[in-house]
């Protein structure tokens, strides 16, 4: 007969003792202690993907954006320099060079906004005056060359923009090098042509060239059309003898007209592109819930028929097949990578989904497991089915498999991790990228845009969704299978 017994590490007449209260004090401190360990890289995690390159190397679990008006502000102004534009601002403290610089001076940045935000937000008067010099920046903004304009362009406004100009194939056939998708595209050496150099004058006929200053036209039609008062595509040279004046007026107003609604796209701007680039290319997402759901399906066919086999039979050498399968567990993947992609291609299976469903379907941890489980079920119920006529799978599916639902969640829930996660063999099996599922698509996402790391953030924060609600959905389940093989 199963029985659980319930004993607690300290007798209830201890609990109320002074000893017993200051061990419970300490037992509750360590788990709480080890639950922000797990809790605050993953709030720091999801900051860094509402962040920026202002803001990101903070490293912090909050946005502080949010709440401070003034980190807002400096946060907008990054938006169009790359560095502090000591030009526009002469007077900032001379340290000010690098945003990462910037973001780290806190009180620094409140003297700042203090002196060019709240004017304009505190004083009428003084906003009237300020947006009529903004009015007149955004009209030189319009009407200046855009041969002879610097762009601090967002590198996540790239893949969009080229893509609704003109297909992939007739990018590679008229520029000279060729690309495998949208997200390959960069203006860097664009962006760094030296206006000021004497000898330099605009290439013509380059049709590089010519997407470079549509995209940079784009900014400029894009304030007309939101209303701004500056955008990322600036005159150059930027300030002369009082233009100064005219681009802290433009950056104030577009701040205290605008700035909610800036902050606000900015920091959703990194979930728009991974949405992008994860799920609205190819099939990942399909491949990667058909490839979950075949694999669950097949764990949970074949371990457990492994498992009830061992137990119920009593076969002979049940105990080397048993050593035998906990054997595979002591070879890491890596070790066996090699003569399982060699089965596969010998088998024909490359590029398919069979090649990343068949090698994960037997577990030999998940038989052992199910074979001790098994075996501690009451005989009884075994021969009381045979003695009312049950089969062999009756009594399996019908009793067997019921008594043991908490176990099978837990192994269908490290199924499903295991199916959803792997990356390393879907990449070698499938060099197909039709076949590639959402992990391999985010391998590959973390390593082209290294460069973009608050992107990268934004992609892990999306991709753990779907482990993290079943997870919750299934806690009771989990918890049932976990305490479930101390019954006796």
């Amino acid at each position: 007969m199963l029985y659980f017994t319930r004993m607690g590490v300290l007798l209830p007449s201890e609990r109320k003792t002074r000893k017993g209260r200051f061990f419970l004090a300490i037992v509750y401190s360590l788990l709480a202690l080890g639950g922000l360990t797990m809790v605050y890289p993953f709030l720091v995690m999801i900051a860094a993907s509402f962040s920026g390159p202002y803001d990101y190397h903070r490293h912090s679990p909050m946005v502080r954006a949010l709440w401070d008006d003034a980190d807002r502000f400096m946060r907008s102004i990054s938006a169009y320099f790359p560095r502090f534009p000591r030009e526009v601002f002469p007077d900032a403290p001379a340290a000010w060079g690098s945003w990462l610089t910037v973001a780290r001076d806190a009180e620094g940045v409140r003297r700042f906004a203090a002196e060019w935000m709240e004017p304009a937000r505190t004083n009428e008067a003084t906003f009237l005056e300020w947006k009529s010099r903004a009015e007149a920046f955004r009209a030189r903004t319009l009407a200046h060359d855009i041969n002879y304009t610097t762009c601090a362009y967002d590198p996540r406004d790239v893949a969009p923009f080229v893509e609704s100009q003109a297909t992939l194939d007739e990018i590679n056939r008229t520029w000279p090098v060729r690309y495998r998708s949208f997200f390959d595209i960069s203006f860097t050496a664009e962006s760094k042509i030296p206006l000021g150099h004497a000898s330099w004058k605009p290439p013509r006929g380059d049709p590089k060239y010519e997407m470079w200053l549509k995209f940079k036209d784009s900014y400029r039609q894009r304030m007309v059309e939101d209303g701004d008062y500056i955008c990322r595509t600036l005159p150059f040279p930027l300030v002369g003898t009082n233009d100064a004046a005219e681009v802290r007026a433009a950056l104030a107003v577009q701040f205290v007209t605008h700035g909610r609604r800036d902050f606000w796209r900015g920091a959703t701007a990194n979930y728009r592109l991974v949405g992008q680039y994860l799920f609205l290319r190819g099939r990942a997402f399909g491949n990667t819930v058909l490839l979950v759901l075949l694999t669950i399906l097949a764990h949970l066919t074949v371990n457990p028929l492994a498992a009830y086999a061992l137990s119920r039979f009593r076969l002979r050498g049940t105990e080397q097949i048993l050593l035998f399968l906990l054997a595979t567990m002591a070879f890491p993947a890596a070790v066996t990578a090699i003569p399982g992609f060699l089965l596969v291609r010998d088998l024909g299976l490359l590029n398919t989904l069979a090649a990343l469903v068949l090698p994960t379907v037997a577990s030999g941890m998940s038989i052992f497991i199910l074979k001790g489980f098994f075996d501690a079920l009451p005989r009884e119920l075994y021969e009381a089915a045979a003695i009312d006529g049950a089969g062999e799978w009756t009594i399996f599916r019908r009793i067997t498999l019921p008594m043991t639902t908490p176990i099978l969640a837990v192994n269908a829930l490290n199924s499903f991790i295991a199916a959803y996660n792997s990356w390393e063999w879907a990449f070698l099996v499938c060099q197909n990228e039709s076949n590639w599922t959402l992990a391999v698509w985010m391998y590959q996402m973390s390593q082209q845009m290294g460069g973009q790391p608050w992107c990268v953030m934004a992609g892990f924060v999306l991709v753990s969704i779907p482990t993290a609600v079943v997870f919750l959905a299934c806690q009771k389940v989990i918890l049932r299978g976990i305490v479930l093989p101390s019954m006796k």
